[in-house]
């Protein structure tokens, strides 16, 4: 079965719109809500450390003992702060050599997955929420981390994704997470874009009104999980979750039926914009570092991307300006996206001590603000320095903006099946460039998702 435990998805998104905007007015006192576990599905992390932790039940080194901690991050968008937050720890704790390896963007599953199978995990690892982590937890390969000071420290609507079928906090979460387009405010000036679109026509005439004035309308990495991330999730968001509000609860029990005009619309939308060349050449071969690239150098004038990279898109010198992706047809509601952050967790084996104090290095001490001043994104911690964190003001409007909405919708890796994630890139691939239609997409992702609930 896919799910490890299920809830509302809707009132997942209440608990995680409480997390307050530090130094924006909010209350600095974190909230105390949503205790529900919401659906799960297979989540992971990818290219990384060597000697990783197995024997779980081996004993701890000495406090004061020489050791190599193996630490993986999917960490390509702030792998400096990364690296300054290792080389940080590093100094606080002589003793502590960490062997690090930077994850590649959204492939934490087919990462860890065989490292799991081989008892190696790494010591220190991200890992996304949903099924996969919570079966680490519940086989006790990776710490329940619900006693640790940073579990302890974390905002309460952040962890039930992060949460396992036996109630183990697997993973502590990088933030609070959603999509969003950002757009360079120099080209829609240039086009004469004065109003940012509502709904999908409206975005269709927009794309239309740049390419016809000699700009590239729409960024999007179509050759890793950024596509998952921002058409997927945004199109069964306002496609599917519009329309049933039990829709996760069903993918989790196994009988949600994919092969829907519903969902072969959310390939159907994005193989609209190719065809229509509003999207940027390439794009079935843009990895994700690639297209924040492009978009920084001002050859398309939106991005669609997420939160998590406010930090870096905001400081363009061309000043960038944030939407929230018009993928509602007119006349519907939109329906954004609300999840968690890729999180961190800990392996149970010998070096679990040291890699808890990298954990509360990263989430409760001096890297943390190195972590969140580079991202620029919504705290997951109760009582941060709010003088030491970074937030653009027009990210703080736009969660505030999120607040309004009745319905929200999830990440594609926290509700969807391992067997469907790793071929969901490959489908949107393979829409793009003809081999399969919509609606063919849409069958075969149904015959994947009965695969993966016989299991």
């Amino acid at each position: 079965m896919v799910s490890v435990k299920k809830a509302c998805s809707a009132a997942l998104a209440v608990s995680l719109l409480a997390v307050p905007l530090y130094g924006c007015g909010a209350d600095d006192n974190g909230v105390n809500s949503g205790t529900a576990n919401a659906p799960n599905a297979a989540s992971g992390s990818a290219n990384g450390a060597s000697d990783g932790a197995s024997n779980a039940g081996a004993a701890e080194p000495a406090a004061d003992e020489n050791v190599t901690l193996t630490v993986s991050m999917m960490s390509s968008d702030w792998v400096d702060a990364a690296q300054e937050i290792v080389d940080q720890f590093t100094a606080k704790y002589p003793n502590i050599k960490v062997d690090f390896s930077q994850v590649p963007n959204d492939t934490n599953a087919e990462y860890l997955q065989p490292k799991a199978a081989a008892n190696s995990l790494p010591d220190f690892m991200t890992i996304d929420g949903g099924a996969f982590g919570a079966q680490l937890a519940d086989t006790g390969l990776i710490a329940d981390l619900k006693d640790s000071d940073a579990g302890k420290n974390t905002i309460d609507g952040l962890k039930p994704v992060f949460t396992s079928g036996a109630g183990k906090l697997f993973g502590i979460a990088g933030g609070l997470s959603t999509t969003l387009i950002y757009y360079n405010k120099k080209l829609f000036d240039q086009a004469g874009i004065k109003d940012l679109p509502q709904n999908w026509e409206d975005f269709l005439a927009a794309c239309e009104q740049l390419k016809s004035s000699g700009i590239t309308p729409l960024i999007v990495a179509g050759a890793d999980g950024t596509v998952n991330n921002t058409v997927w999730s945004n199109g069964f968001s306002n496609n599917v979750v519009a329309k049933d509000p039990d829709a996760v609860k069903k993918i989790a029990d196994g009988t949600f039926d994919f092969n829907t005009p519903e969902y072969a619309d959310i390939f159907a939308k994005f193989k609209t914009l190719f065809d229509k060349g509003y999207l940027i050449k390439g794009v079935t071969s843009l990895q994700y570092s690639q297209a924040n690239d492009e978009f920084l150098q001002g050859k398309a004038a939106m991005s669609f991307s997420g939160i998590w990279l406010a930090g870096t898109m905001m400081q363009a010198g061309f000043g960038t300006g944030v939407m929230m992706p018009p993928w509602n047809v007119k006349g519907q509601d939109r329906v954004p996206v609300v999840a968690t952050e890729t999180g961190f967790a800990v392996a149970e084996g010998k070096h679990k001590d040291a890699a808890l104090k990298f954990l509360d290095f990263i989430v409760n001490g001096d890297g943390y603000y190195i972590y969140q001043n580079k991202r620029g994104n919504i705290p997951m911690t109760k009582a941060p320095d709010a003088g030491k964190l970074k937030i653009d003001p027009a990210v703080s409007a736009y969660v505030d903006d999120l607040k309004t909405y009745a319905k929200t919708g999830p990440l594609w890796f926290e509700v969807l099946p391992s067997e469907v994630q790793a071929s969901l890139v490959q489908t949107f691939q393979r829409v793009l460039t003809g081999e399969l239609t919509p609606e063919g997409a849409a069958k075969f992702t149904q015959e994947t998702y009965l695969q993966a609930i016989k299991k």
